[in-house]
């Protein structure tokens, strides 16, 4: 119990509604959804789903404490939701999880042992962008997201179709629209890995910025669960649990903003007048 000595009494609250939500989630989930006949889909639903969920819960707010450990949980959330994103179909998901996020729990866990505070040996340094870095970085995202977005459309490989998450999304624009925002479904799946691409590069540099990039990331993923259970209400079964993850998700992005912004804030006052902070 020492580890959450300096938690907040809303902070520890915070973790356990968490925990309960999202395990909540994943048990009813595959209470409903679980072939008791086959021995890997038990394993899949009851004992890496429920590993996946926990992990991801303390990665998550560990990351929004600025606490080194959030690579260590990071690593195994990485490789359990990679496999069960792989073995249940969601193989955008698994590629993301293993191709580049992985990889980068050990390029962060480098990073930020080079940036850990003084006086707090399990806490990173936090840092924010100047505005001309803020402007590079979104123009570069909105390109990013645009061409990214043409080439799902256009370009028709194993890698579009691995990175298209949801056919029945796509229908939807397609069928509202009268045909008209054919790029809306696959502007709105680039839109959502460059974002996460972007997020998990400012979590490694320990940017306050890198919070707003979660915050687009967990909103437009709201939305398309939003979507799929409005195109297929036979689907909220199992999407409403999921939608109600990414919600839990959003809400501790926002509070991981507003603490990385203090904690940027306090870091630059502390920082010897007129010296420059350094990004690396």
């Amino acid at each position: 119990m020492s580890k959450f000595n300096d938690w907040n009494l809303y902070e520890k609250i915070w973790l356990l509604s968490l925990m309960t939500i999202i395990l909540g989630a994943t048990v009813y989930f595959s209470w409903t959804g679980t072939d008791y006949g086959s021995a890997e889909n038990l394993l899949l639903n009851w004992v890496i789903s429920p590993l996946s969920a926990i992990s991801g819960i303390f990665c998550v707010v560990l990351a929004a404490k600025g606490k080194f450990a959030t690579w260590i949980w990071g690593i195994a959330n990485s490789v359990l939701y990679g496999y069960l994103a792989y073995r249940t179909g969601y193989y955008g998901d698994a590629l993301m999880g293993f191709v580049y996020f992985l990889p980068t729990q050990f390029i962060g866990i480098l990073t930020w042992k080079k940036m850990m505070q003084r006086d707090k040996t399990k806490d990173v340094r936090m840092k924010n962008l100047s505005w001309k870095q803020a402007l590079c970085f979104l123009l570069a995202g909105i390109a990013a997201t645009v061409l990214f977005g043409i080439f799902l459309h256009h370009v028709d490989n194993w890698f579009t179709r691995v990175m298209q998450r949801n056919d029945m999304i796509y229908l939807y624009f397609t069928q509202l629209s009268g045909g008209r925002f054919v790029l809306l479904g696959p502007i709105i799946d680039s839109s959502i890995e460059v974002l996460q691409i972007f997020a998990q590069i400012f979590m490694i540099m320990a940017l306050a910025e890198q919070w707003i990039f979660w915050i687009l990331t967990n909103v437009i993923t709201i939305g398309m669960w939003v979507i799929v259970i409005i195109a297929d209400p036979a689907s909220t079964s199992w999407a409403f649990p999921t939608l109600i993850m990414w919600v839990a998700y959003l809400i501790n992005s926002v509070y991981g903003y507003s603490i990385w912004m203090k904690g940027a804030k306090e870091h630059e006052n502390r920082a010897v007048p007129g010296q420059v902070l350094h990004l690396s």
